[in-house]
């Protein structure tokens, strides 16, 4: 298994050798720059709003990546730095208290300073109304809040305006890097109540280098600099998300110079990679993470269909025809780099006949029929979900692929009454429990999933893992928790790991797409 630091270091220069690009003739953008100073940036419309506390979606964690922050930062390098703190908090003896104090005088967009009661109702908040409440679930009375036996969040002490304590309920190894996620951002209490509904759509306050100017359904979002920013100014002077539905007219869109970037579709690769006018301005870079098929435990009841499912697709292909040779077939959810990763594990067989007669022992003989919803906003995962349609047939399987609204799969999925669908996940911080626990801990998949995942078995392990720092003992804890939920109960059935592609106008200098898949626009030069 490459190290942490092994991968980080790779990954590092593949993307600083990619991300930065100077000023050139394949590619350029005709138009050059635009004449307000901002970077211009196509993107579908999420149709939700702009709250990483309350959603994982990777196109709001672009735009909200450039507004909001958490307490402390993820460097390039996956080292750990203060962001809104003066330095890294302090931490007890027993490993249960950590101590944290604010930065003097940071501003949130409306010109409120940070308190450390806003800290405060941001944690109650993601625990309350968010959906990756299990980053921080390992704080005191974390779970009496969950559940409604209690109004505030007993672990988080207030010490004054600048200083908190933060007192877990056992030895939580990940805590700083979970910390760092976008999703414990910082919220000011007064804005975001008042706001209710509209938080996220029509305001919305953060500590970032940009600031929200407007968020309109159909056409955009814009974010402009914050001249009160607390830390190294924004280079530009701000960011003009475009909504563009289709994935070809973004291209064509970055052609006639109105567009500087944009997420190219893995599966559209081929189409442009010899294109003269634009083969010099893609970009690429390898997340950490995969695309998987997810059951729903509380609709495909019987292990032997969910492991029959797994025989009746045909990985290699999938990577070599519908990726076109940009993925690898996936043999673990934890990705090689991650402490759990394990390479001996055999690569998952394709076997149709196999998958026929898990099916007939589980009691269909006659074969299984299956709803697959998914988003339309997401074209590459449609696809992927018809390859898998395609494929199942021969083993039995009627998948009935439900393209729907962005919206209406979103509560679909809250209410969990999707009974398959086509899912990734990209690690947040360079740990497997970032990738592992918060998908399928219990904490996550019984309140904010439609997986419904829950082994005891599993859970241990996984609660285990990450109150321990050993790093071979968490590698055996890990591998053996992966192994649990995707070879004995198929609640997760890994599909590939990925290549993400980008376009990037050459006259934009010293852009960067991280391997945690965060785009840096505030340090994006025009020329």
């Amino acid at each position: 298994m490459k190290s942490v630091k092994k991968l980080f270091a790779l990954l590092l220069v593949t993307v600083l050798a990619i991300g930065i690009a100077g000023c050139g003739t394949g590619g350029s953008s005709p138009g050059g720059t635009s004449s307000d100073g901002k970077i211009r940036v196509a993107m579908q419309d999420p149709n939700v709003p702009i709250d990483m506390q309350k959603q994982t979606n990777s196109y709001l964690m672009m735009v909200a990546d450039q507004i909001t922050e958490p307490l402390i930062n993820l460097d390039n390098d996956g080292q750990l730095s203060p962001l809104l703190i003066k330095e890294m908090p302090k931490i007890s003896d027993d490993g249960l208290t950590y101590s944290f104090e604010l930065k003097d005088d940071i501003k949130f967009h409306n010109g409120d300073t940070v308190k450390s009661s806003d800290v405060k109702y941001s944690f109650e908040r993601l625990l309350t109304k968010g959906v990756m409440g299990a980053m921080i679930d390992q704080v005191q009375g974390a779970q009496n809040l969950i559940d409604g036996s209690a109004t505030s969040l007993e672990g988080f002490k207030i010490i004054d305006d600048q200083k908190f304590d933060l007192v877990l309920e056992q030895p939580y190894s990940p805590f700083p890097s979970a910390l760092a996620t976008p999703y414990v951002c910082v919220f000011p209490q007064k804005a975001c109540e008042e706001a209710g509904d509209d938080w996220g759509r029509t305001v919305l306050y953060g500590t970032g280098p940009y600031k929200l100017d407007s968020y309109t359904a159909g056409q955009g979002i814009e974010i402009s600099k914050f001249d009160e920013y607390h830390g190294e100014a924004a280079k530009n002077a701000g960011v003009s998300f475009k909504f563009i539905e289709d994935m070809n007219t973004q291209v064509m869109e970055f052609q006639k110079g109105n567009v500087d970037v944009l997420q190219l579709d893995a599966t559209l690769y081929p189409q442009y990679k010899d294109n003269a006018d634009i083969k010099d301005a893609i970009h690429s870079f390898n997340p950490v993470g995969l695309v998987y098929l997810a059951p729903n435990m509380d609709k495909i009841t019987e292990p032997k269909v969910r492991e029959a499912l797994s025989y009746a697709i045909n990985r290699e292909d999938i990577c070599n025809n519908l990726m076109n040779g940009t993925a690898t077939p996936a043999k673990t959810f934890i990705p090689e780099g991650l402490i759990g990763y394990d390479d001996s594990v055999p690569a998952y067989e394709y076997n149709p006949q196999k998958a026929k007669q898990l099916l007939a022992e589980a009691g269909y003989p006659d074969g299984y029929t299956v709803d697959l919803p998914v988003s339309a906003k997401y074209s590459f995962l449609v696809k992927v979900a018809t390859a898998i349609q395609d494929q199942a047939r021969e083993a039995g399987f009627t998948i009935n692929v439900q393209q729907m609204d962005g919206a209406a799969y979103s509560d679909m999925a809250k209410s969990a009454n999707v009974p398959l669908s086509t899912s990734n996940w990209y690690v947040d911080y360079i740990d497997p429990d970032g990738m592992i626990y918060q998908r399928f801990s219990s904490t996550t998949t019984m309140n904010n999933s439609s997986s419904r995942y829950n082994n005891p078995e599993f859970n241990a392990l996984i609660d285990e893992a990450r109150q321990i720092t050993d790093e071979a003992k968490r590698q055996e804890l890990y591998s053996k928790a992966d192994n649990i939920l995707t070879r004995q109960d198929y609640g997760a059935i890994p599909l590939f790991n990925e290549t993400k592609y980008y376009l990037q106008n050459p006259a934009i200098k010293n852009f960067e797409v991280t391997d945690m898949f965060r785009f840096h626009f505030n340090t994006a030069e025009l020329s």
